[in-house]
């Protein structure tokens, strides 16, 4: 059908209690990071990957939550992306991402109040509701400029 065709596609993720996401046309990869072996450079904020050395960025931080969680079993993928300044940039997950189609209807603006408690509608731009049966899920997209300015000033 037609609305096939508007469909975006993103990885959706889990930090904290919030579902985030990325579209696939900013992830250059997903990787398992049991592939890492710098604990050292992870607990700077940086993870080395071949020849590159990419920052990681931390949500954990930005959304309220724990400082940047170290690499461990229960962390196991790295998603790479470009900020929008073109630097690679990494975002630890918990679990596989899972790929997504949200239809444009789905996707709404996030409205910027300051009735928020958290930092969320610095890093997000808009709000995808799924509704499925009787589950109501939230997914907030990324804004990966906002998302590392925010990470810069931190340094």
């Amino acid at each position: 059908m037609n609305n096939e065709t508007n469909t975006e596609k993103f990885i959706v993720f889990k930090v904290g209690d919030y579902l985030l996401a990325l579209s696939i046309n900013d992830v250059l990869k997903v990787i398992n990071c049991s592939s890492l072996n710098s604990q050292r450079l992870t607990k700077m904020g940086l993870v080395q990957i071949g020849d590159r050395t990419i920052r990681l960025l931390d949500l954990h931080q930005q959304l309220n939550l724990d400082n940047l969680p170290q690499l461990s079993s229960n962390e196991s993928f790295l998603a790479i992306a470009r900020d929008s300044e073109g630097e690679l940039c990494g975002i630890l997950i918990h679990e596989p991402p899972d790929l997504v189609e949200l239809p444009p209807e789905t996707i709404r603006p996030l409205p910027k109040s300051d009735i928020y408690g958290t930092a969320v509608p610095d890093i997000v731009s808009h709000v995808a509701v799924l509704s499925y049966k009787d589950t109501i899920k939230t997914i907030f997209l990324l804004n990966l400029k906002s998302t590392t300015s925010i990470s810069n000033t931190d340094f």
